[in-house]
């Protein structure tokens, strides 16, 4: 999702020794295997092949863009929650007038803003984060 928006953030290669080890590295080194060459070097050495070579992949996050029945009961229960009310992270007002009309506002990529809001908050009760 960060990539949809222009952000880097794969946090791993943001590690100071692996970004100053990448500034050394040869620049035809960090070429081969389409910019990937000394990462899948080691990882061959510890991984099967089908993993190293594998057709690049995404991880895909569940996008809605209608929501209504069962899905909008559970993302109405899910927004008021006393933890979601206690976590204090989403403007109350703004909830609520989303929750008025449910598919009224689609994000930048074309998912219902209340779906993304609501996932986000799934996450955060599944994760027991700021109760």
């Amino acid at each position: 999702m960060t990539m949809a928006f222009g952000l880097e953030a794969r946090v791993p290669f943001l590690d100071q020794d692996i970004v100053t080890l990448a500034a050394q590295c040869p620049p035809e080194l960090k070429l081969k295997d389409d910019g990937k060459g000394p990462l899948k070097a080691i990882g061959r050495q510890i991984l099967p092949s089908d993993v190293v070579d594998r057709p690049k992949g995404y991880f895909p996050v569940p996008q809605l863009c209608h929501l209504d029945g069962e899905v909008l009961g559970m993302v109405r229960e899910m927004l008021s929650a006393p933890e979601a009310r206690a976590r204090g992270i989403f403007q109350r007002e703004s909830i609520d007038a989303l929750l008025e009309n449910p598919n009224g506002s689609m994000t930048p990529t074309g998912t219902n803003t209340l779906w993304s809001i609501a996932v986000l908050e799934m996450w955060l009760q599944d994760n027991d984060v700021g109760r």
